[in-house]
């Protein structure tokens, strides 16, 4: 799956929104799951592709959020900023999400979300 153009991303929730990090969850019209998080390096709002098992391993505590953005089943990234929007490959250049290194019990201050 190759990340889809965020305007054609359906929103399903925002499951973080503090001073950490925005973290949103959205699906394609054929059902592939996307997220949309803060990235530090480039500087922008990072949209990309996850995978039920990734995105259920960050919500069970035991992958952080760079680990899951790092294993997305698609190379391919949209980073949008105040000045441009672009396509990025992710073997082309290092991304950095702000507060990566964390867990959904870190990021949450150990608070539950609910998902669904």
């Amino acid at each position: 799956m190759i990340v889809a153009e965020r305007n054609n991303l359906i929103p399903v929730k925002v499951l973080i929104n503090n001073s950490k990090v925005h973290l949103e969850l959205f699906e394609s019209s054929n059902g592939n799951l996307f997220l949309s998080s803060t990235a530090t390096k480039p500087e922008g709002i990072v949209y990309y592709a996850t995978t039920p098992s990734l995105f259920c391993a960050f919500l069970e505590n035991l992958i952080t959020l760079q680990t899951m953005f790092n294993a997305g089943p698609s190379v391919f990234v949209e980073i949008s900023s105040n000045n441009k929007t672009a396509l990025y490959s992710r073997n082309d250049i290092d991304i950095t999400l702000k507060y990566g290194e964390k867990t959904i019990k870190q990021l949450t201050n150990n608070c539950p979300i609910e998902v669904w």
